[in-house]
């Protein structure tokens, strides 16, 4: 008798975890997005790592697959009676600031960002929502807003990256993170929580409300995945808010996407210890970007004790110790240690958390592949 054996491809692996089967081998989908757009500022990559398919041959090369280059917002975003105003101020040093100026009928709104070329990274020195009248003008916005799908961008990269590659939708996040991340930040929104409450929950519903079609169109997409980008943290998300602002509104999305047969994953790159008790109980299928200890608050034989026996979790590697910063042993032996606690059950996507950084050393991708292929077959 001849035994034939089938060997998974790397998106295999993962879609079969999702479909809550047993792949061959534990699934391994690296974010390398950070390195490498920080390379490519600092004309630091081959030639044959340049554009799309360099990227790919990339991918290829370290043996890991892709996600976070492949997801995106199905449709165009069009706003009426809102006029759009970004400007763009540029230091010797590299430093860049950008300003974003929405102007309507009620009033204007203007967030400025900070890019430091030192960390290749961006932070808002000042938010556009502040005060009861800024929530009026966000209102104005999104009642003005319209949704125009276009799957063109998701069928092509379903195509160029088959096999290697995730491709997801990626709906706003949910209107309370959204005030936190995007338009408020953290102080500007606990305030307007508190002094403000009827002009925000009303703000909140109103963003609610523009998502609808953006879901519709979601559920008609060629992407399997949807992707719940969060950057959810349990220092700034407490189980109290989480309970009141997102719990409800992912059940309902997840409810109407498990319809359309989509899966969907959530992004909890922070302290977990809080919110990721609570995750399984919204039919999300996966936390994605999960960090154990000693870099995130929870160690990596307990991930699973207290995310609950069946949502998936993807994650493991703290980006920091793909730096050089940190003895490569470390990393290995954070694998091994992944693998050790959770290779049975196969409800576990090795991952990057939350990125590999700019000066990390991309080798160890590599080396993390080959950890993979020795200890984590089933």
């Amino acid at each position: 008798m001849v035994r034939i054996l089938y060997f998974m491809n790397l998106l295999e692996r993962l879609l079969t975890v999702f479909l809550r089967k047993q792949p061959d081998v534990m699934p391994w989908f690296a974010d390398l997005t950070y390195w490498y757009k920080a390379k490519l500022y600092k004309n630091e990559l081959p030639s044959k790592y340049l554009g799309e398919s360099g990227q790919i041959r990339l991918y290829r090369k370290l043996g890991c697959g892709s996600h976070e280059e492949l997801y995106n917002l199905p449709g165009e975003v069009t706003y009426y009676g809102v006029k759009h105003i970004s400007s763009l101020e540029s230091f010797r040093d590299g430093t860049k600031v950008y300003e974003e100026k929405y102007s309507t009928p009620l009033g204007d709104i203007t967030g400025v960002m900070k890019f430091v070329p030192q960390s290749f990274s961006s932070a808002h020195i000042k938010y556009p929502i502040a005060t009861n009248h800024d929530l009026k003008v966000l209102q104005y916005i999104y009642k003005n807003q319209e949704f125009k799908p276009d799957y063109s961008i998701q069928y092509d990269r379903l195509k160029k990256w088959k096999g290697i590659g995730f491709v997801s939708s990626l709906p706003p996040r949910t209107p309370f993170q959204r005030m936190i991340v995007e338009w408020a930040g953290v102080t500007n929104t606990v305030m307007l929580m508190m002094k403000e409450s009827q002009e925000f929950e009303e703000t909140l519903q109103i963003m609610a409300e523009a998502d609808d079609p953006i879901y519709e169109a979601i559920c008609k997409s060629p992407a399997l995945g949807v992707y719940f980008g969060e950057n959810i943290t349990s220092d700034v998300i407490s189980p109290r808010i989480f309970k009141k602002y997102h719990m409800s509104y992912y059940i309902k999305r997840v409810k109407q996407l498990h319809a359309a047969g989509k899966v969907i994953y959530v992004h909890i790159d922070g302290t977990l210890r809080g919110v990721l008790p609570l995750i399984e109980a919204t039919g999300v299928d996966c936390a994605q970007s999960v960090t154990p200890s000693p870099i995130g608050d929870i160690a990596v034989e307990r991930l699973r004790e207290v995310a609950g026996p069946n949502i998936i979790l993807w994650g493991g590697l703290p980006g920091v110790y793909f730096s050089h910063l940190y003895p490569e042993e470390n990393l290995r032996q954070m694998a091994l240690k992944v693998i050790d606690y959770h290779l049975d059950g196969h409800k576990f996507i090795m991952g990057v958390s939350d990125q590999v950084p700019p000066d990390g050393d991309i080798n160890r991708v590599k080396t993390i592949t080959e950890i993979i292929e020795k200890h984590a077959r089933y």
